[in-house]
């Protein structure tokens, strides 16, 4: 989706990791979509019939695709780069897996290709997370609830501190 050529580096240091997760945050809020079960759950109900499910699968993948373009073009501090550039693509590509997804009544196989390729993708993703996570706590960055950026940073110290599993 993305190169290290296409990203914005720019600054280093508290302050450009306080503005880098605040203008993540209001990225995901305003790109995210609140939907109660995840594109895997919608695809079982797909899978059982439930027309809504793929509509919804859709909106997952849309999601996806609109938090990783606008995560693309935002300034990103120096030493966040590469895991910047990482979650950028593994949003992209988790877009992409999610909308094959939605074409298992029409494509079957595509759907099932996706569903090998989404482990890695999500991994990925996971992977990124916990090394933005670890370089904020290198940095020593701890925001309170409601503070600017502070959705953006206390999700990813969640991720990170949670047990790993497979997806």
């Amino acid at each position: 989706f993305k190169t290290a050529a296409d990203m914005k580096v720019s600054g280093s240091g508290r302050d450009a990791f306080l503005a880098y997760a605040a203008g993540a945050e209001g990225i995901m809020q305003v790109q995210g979509v609140q939907l109660p079960k995840s594109e895997l759950q919608y695809l079982e109900d797909a899978i059982n019939n439930d027309g809504e499910a793929l509509e919804n699968i859709g909106k997952i993948a849309a999601a996806y695709r609109s938090i990783a373009a606008g995560l693309s073009v935002l300034p990103v501090p120096s030493e966040l780069a590469p895991a910047h550039l990482s979650m950028v693509n593994a949003m992209a590509r988790i877009s992409a897996v999610s909308g094959d997804f939605a074409r298992v009544d029409s494509d079957p196989i595509s759907t099932m290709l996706a569903l090998s390729q989404y482990p890695k993708a999500v991994t990925a993703l996971a992977g990124a997370f916990r090394d933005i996570g670890e370089a904020y706590e290198k940095v020593g960055i701890s925001l309170s609830s409601g503070e600017s950026g502070a959705s953006f940073v206390n999700v990813i110290r969640s991720i990170q501190e949670s047990p790993s599993s497979k997806p």
